[in-house]
Parts: C-alpha cells; sequence; structure tokens
C-alpha cells in the first residue's frame, strides 16, 4: 500500500475525510484551466501529480522530494507516461530551466523544512511569469489541533499511524492560546527537517504575502469555519512578476 493509500484508507473517518478533502480541494481550486509543465515540489508518492494528469489538468511535470523510496514509488506510478520526471531538490536544476513551469504544487511539504523560506525561494526559480502556486499546509494551532489530535489517537489504536503527542500544557498552549512558541518542538529547534508539532501555518502565510499575491485562501474540509474546525489551508498564488 503506498503512502497516498494508507492517509486516504486506513485510519477513522475523521483523518480519512481531511486527507480525501485536502486532495480534491488543491485540483478543484484549479478550476478548468490547463497547464503545460508542473513541479510538484515535494511530490511524495507522486498521487497528486498522477491525479492531475489523469483529470486533464496538466500534461507533463517533475516531481521532487527528498526520499529516494517516494521517487521510486513516483516513477512506478507514471511507468508508461511520457513526460514526467522525478528527483531530489538539488537536481532540479539538471532537469528543468528556470522560469520553466506554469504549475507548481507545494502541498504538505513546508511543515518539514526548517527553512521554509529557502524552499520558496527555489520554487520560484522556476516559475513562469503569471505562473499559479498551490501551497497546502496543516492546521496545527487552535481548536482545529485538539479535533486532530483526537483524530490521530482514534486512528492510532487499528494500528501504527504514527503522530506526536503533547502534554497538557503544551496542547493547552497550542489550542487555546494559538502559541507555538512556548515549548520545544523540530521547529523551535529550527530543525533541519521539521514535524507537524509546534507549526503555525501562520507564518508561512507571512513569507507568502511578501514573495507572491494570494489569489484564493481555502481552509479543508470545512470551508465555512475557517481556521476553527479545519485540518488544512490552501492558498492559490500567482507569481506576477519573475
Amino acid at each position: 500500500m503506498s503512502y497516498s493509500q494508507r492517509l486516504l484508507e486506513l485510519g477513522n473517518p475523521l483523518t480519512r475525510l481531511a486527507h480525501r478533502s485536502r486532495f480534491n480541494a488543491v485540483l478543484d481550486v484549479l478550476g478548468n484551466s490547463k497547464y503545460t509543465k508542473a513541479l510538484d515540489y515535494g511530490c511524495g508518492d507522486g498521487w497528486l501529480l498522477r491525479t492531475a494528469y489523469d483529470r486533464g489538468i496538466i500534461t507533463s511535470g517533475t516531481g521532487v522530494d527528498v526520499a529516494d523510496y517516494m521517487l521510486s514509488a513516483s516513477q512506478e506510478i507514471f511507468a508508461g507516461i511520457s513526460g514526467f520526471q522525478f528527483c531530489q531538490p538539488n537536481e532540479i536544476s539538471q532537469k528543468i530551466s528556470p522560469k520553466s513551469c506554469d504549475l507548481i504544487f507545494c502541498t504538505e511539504t513546508l511543515e518539514h523544512i526548517g527553512n521554509p523560506e529557502g524552499a520558496l525561494e527555489q520554487i520560484l526559480i522556476y516559475c513562469q511569469p503569471g505562473a499559479k502556486i498551490v501551497i497546502s499546509v496543516p492546521i496545527e494551532v487552535g481548536p482545529s489541533l485538539l479535533f486532530k489530535q483526537i483524530g490521530r489517537y482514534l486512528a492510532n489504536l487499528k494500528g501504527n499511524y504514527g503522530y506526536e503527542r503533547y502534554n497538557f500544557k503544551e496542547l493547552f498552549a497550542a489550542v487555546t492560546l494559538w502559541d507555538t512558541n512556548s515549548f520545544i518542538s523540530s521547529h523551535s529547534l529550527k530543525s533541519e527537517y521539521t514535524g507537524h508539532k509546534g507549526f503555525d501555518y501562520r507564518k508561512i502565510e507571512k513569507l507568502l504575502l511578501e514573495k507572491v499575491k494570494i489569489e484564493r485562501r481555502i481552509f479543508s474540509p470545512f470551508p465555512w469555519s475557517g481556521n476553527l474546525l479545519n485540518s488544512t489551508v490552501i492558498w492559490l498564488c500567482n507569481v506576477e512578476n519573475s
């Protein structure tokens, strides 16, 4: 079973709803637009790129990930389909030219990067003027976090779902005070690779506002509840100058 299949099919109804809604929302935000060359920064096992291809949204693309086993899974899912390639972040310049992509995906990735600003700068190198960027990250602060931790706990009862625990003081700070800076996490330690615990999506939005134009902000799976009861925030961005 692939990584994406594990997210979409295992766990409990809460976790399955969150992951399935996110996948659909990331693609639905593009409407009926078509793109020639996509870059998926943090492509995982290639599930999103393959779904975008199957829906006719993209015709070619490059997937980037740090994990060799994910790149192998991506190559397998695209076996027999031309126009797609996969590589490590330090190999992008060998695969595609600057300003060559009209669509960028970066989903559920920036929360795992110790230097998200550096990742965004690298992404922008390969954007055409007017390119669209779709970014999604988890909401790990405010009331949403409490419901997510409950869902993760229940999912873990069925098997090795895996999640980061909070003690009561940490959970109170993050859920009630919207404060992720008062306790130790991979983010507070500024580790090279970071986890969900201690992540605050608002810091990513601040970076985006400095570098691109945010056209839409969407919360998933319940858009009407804003950042209070959702698992994910999705931004549709436009590269005005490249």
